[in-house]
């Protein structure tokens, strides 16, 4: 090599050099550190932006879901007593015709009195008596209204008073009696309840139940044959903590293909405009939501069966599932 050549390599060497040494000095001290430790928290500023808007995210959200919730509980309320007043309307002319007995002779014993105690200015021991058994016939009648407008006004509530301990005797006479005029020219209605002890319940909600279940029985009968068909309700104890209630009618049964959405909310094998569909779907969630199971079993031409398991009072279980048994 040259030493013209060897004098070119030094001075090429010496610019490298002032090169890097002017890039470290426009750095400045501490730049190395800087640039180790920007990174990071340049990483860390954009992670806990991202945090923030996921979480605001998770925020709205929840708010719009719990703003559903409420708006479903809303329509859960009104389609609970929407079934209600339906059930009303369909026993709407029976009771009208329970209420017109009584007041026809509650109206005529007025009358026969009113008269006697004009027309006779001293009574006999004979007339006497005959207007106090005229008296007790009206007692009786008015008391047998009140029951009436009683029963109504308690299936009618459209608050819910929450659950305790409800008499289920008497919640399923109340609905056989609702259900009569429904029965009386189709079957023989047979009550078995006495002797259960309470459950866990609403006695409102749990009558709508059953006036439901009474109705639809009565309904699968064809009118005409009272004697030769039958109703039956029986309440015995269930599983333990459990009461177990049947509701069995003799009616026309259900059809295989349609046992397995007999509660769907508006599934109905009832013609256009006689049945809603509602009915089955409300008490299935009236029950499960006492902690009891409502299961069907059906058979065309051999009648159904309906039962209805809820926990005795005191002995309140979370609402499972029902496993129901088709057959």
């Amino acid at each position: 090599m040259t030493l013209r050549a060897k004098v070119g390599r030094l001075t090429a060497m010496t610019r490298r050099r002032g090169t890097l040494r002017q890039a470290f000095e426009r750095l400045g001290p501490g730049s190395k550190t800087r640039c180790a430790v920007e990174t990071p928290c340049a990483d860390n500023r954009l992670l806990e932006e991202t945090v923030r808007e996921r979480t605001a995210a998770l925020e709205a959200a929840n708010a719009k879901l719990s703003s559903s919730l409420e708006q479903l509980h809303a329509t859960q309320t009104q389609l609970l007593f929407a079934d209600r007043l339906i059930a009303l309307g369909r026993i709407a002319a029976g009771v009208g015709h329970e209420i017109n007995n009584p007041l026809a002779f509650i109206l005529s014993n007025l009358e026969y009195i009113h008269q006697e105690l004009q027309q006779k200015e001293r009574l006999s021991e004979q007339d006497r008596q005959e207007i106090l058994e005229a008296l007790a016939e009206t007692r009786d009648g008015a008391e047998r209204i009140r029951l009436i407008v009683r029963d109504l006004q308690t299936l009618s509530r459209a608050e819910d008073v929450g659950s305790g301990p409800a008499e289920l005797a008497a919640v399923v006479r109340t609905a056989a009696k609702m259900a009569m005029h429904e029965l009386r020219h189709r079957a023989r209605l047979v009550v078995e309840c006495d002797g259960v002890p309470p459950v866990q319940g609403n006695g409102s909600r749990l009558g709508q139940v059953f006036l439901n279940l009474l109705l639809n029985a009565a309904q699968s009968i064809s009118p005409g044959n009272a004697e030769g068909n039958e109703v039956r309700v029986v309440a015995r104890p269930g599983e333990p903590g459990h009461v177990l209630v049947e509701v069995r009618d003799t009616g026309c049964g259900i059809e295989p293909e349609h046992r397995e959405r007999i509660f769907d909310p508006f599934f109905t094998t009832k013609p256009l405009g006689v049945g809603t569909g509602l009915g089955l779907a409300v008490c299935h969630g009236i029950v499960t939501s006492l902690g009891g199971t409502l299961t069907m079993e059906s058979a065309p031409g051999r009648g159904s069966v309906f039962r209805v398991t809820l926990p005795v009072a005191g002995a309140f279980v979370q609402p499972q599932r029902p496993q129901a048994d088709w057959t």
